[in-house]
């Protein structure tokens, strides 16, 4: 009795889908191709349609059933509407034309209200923009000398403030380290002391075992001042980076400097003396990084220091370049002497 009582309530229990519904195609499919794309096409103007498409564009992450339920039932309704008006329901047809209009007042509402909200933002941010004070910010084991601004913008003081939680952490870390290392010697000098008084036992933190246990601590405890690069060693490591960036560069690979590079100019007011001949050559000198051809050409003629084409002419490189070139040739002639016996033939 048990049993059949059990199998039938089981029978009536709703079954619920391993995958959401707004993954099932029984969803998506009437939603999309049915709904969405019904109530665009059936759209009487414009700003209806685009509309549509905000409400959709808002509600695509909704995950509840019961409210997804509601906005479908809503925008059936909408094309039904849509549909009645544009076969002849002057009063359906008169109550949209009555919405889109709304829908173009509010729009101008919320254009008016974000230049209003922009210009009070930057207003408030003129009347509070930090101005320089003649007195320094002092250096210390947080920042390093710094020019006083008032206010002081917050990006300088969660700077500080960070270096100064860090440094609490950092602080805290080595206290629990050097404690750890000084029970450590404790009980080592513990087993030492029993030892020199003949007692027998295994001993766990004494002579060689001492070291394994510290050395993993004092790895932890050790200054990184060798990992940390010295200013001159910087300095040459940044022009050797800068020589091979132009290498690369020069072999056409396309870099965030040669990106930086297309994009710098000169002034206004430079610009504004030049001819336009002028100003071609001097932004393609300036954006280029190349030494041969015409933006050599070019960069010569406006003075840089360019070496000749025929000075960085190496006669090894020359000869292989010659080789290559009359085998290229060769190779094209047989080519086309085969293709031409084969359209005799």
């Amino acid at each position: 009795m048990t049993s059949n009582i059990a199998r039938t309530v089981s029978s009536l229990r709703p079954v619920r889908p391993r995958n959401p519904f707004y993954r099932l195609s029984a969803h998506r499919v009437p939603t999309l191709w049915v709904l969405y794309r019904g109530l665009l096409r059936a759209s009487p103007s414009p700003i209806v349609r685009s509309h549509i498409q905000l409400l959709f564009r808002d509600s695509r992450h909704l995950t509840s059933p019961a409210l997804t339920k509601i906005l479908l039932e809503k925008g059936y309704r909408w094309l039904d509407a849509f549909h009645k008006a544009r076969h002849g329901d002057e009063h359906l047809r008169t109550v949209i034309d009555r919405f889109g209009r709304l829908i173009d007042a509010r729009r101008a509402n919320d254009r008016m209200r974000c230049i209003v909200n922009n210009t009070l933002s930057w207003n408030h941010r003129l009347l509070n923009r930090p101005i320089v004070s003649p007195t320094l910010f002092r250096p210390s084991i947080y920042n390093g000398p710094l020019p006083r601004l008032k206010p002081q913008p917050d990006h300088i003081s969660g700077m500080i403030h960070n270096r100064r939680v860090a440094r609490n952490l950092r602080i805290e870390r080595q206290r629990t380290l050097f404690s750890r290392v000084q029970d450590f010697r404790l009980e080592a000098q513990f087993e030492v002391s029993l030892a020199s008084k003949g007692a027998q036992f295994a001993h766990l933190f004494s002579d060689l075992h001492l070291t394994e246990w510290l050395a993993p601590l004092q790895s932890h405890l050790e200054e990184p001042s060798s990992a940390t690069p010295s200013a001159p060693e910087a300095r040459r490591e940044k022009a050797a980076n800068k020589m091979r960036e132009r290498e690369r560069e020069a072999r056409g690979e396309v870099l965030s400097a040669t990106r930086h590079r297309s994009r710098l100019g000169f002034p206004a007011p430079v610009l504004a003396h030049w001819t336009p001949e002028a100003r071609k050559a001097n932004l393609l000198a300036r954006r280029s990084v190349g030494l041969v051809g015409y933006v050599g050409q070019v960069k010569r003629k406006l003075g840089y220091n360019v070496p000749s084409e025929e000075d960085q002419e190496d006669k090894v490189t020359r000869e292989a370049l010659d080789i290559l070139a009359e085998t290229i040739r060769k190779t094209n002639q047989s080519r086309r002497d085969s293709g031409a016996r084969t359209m005799q033939n």
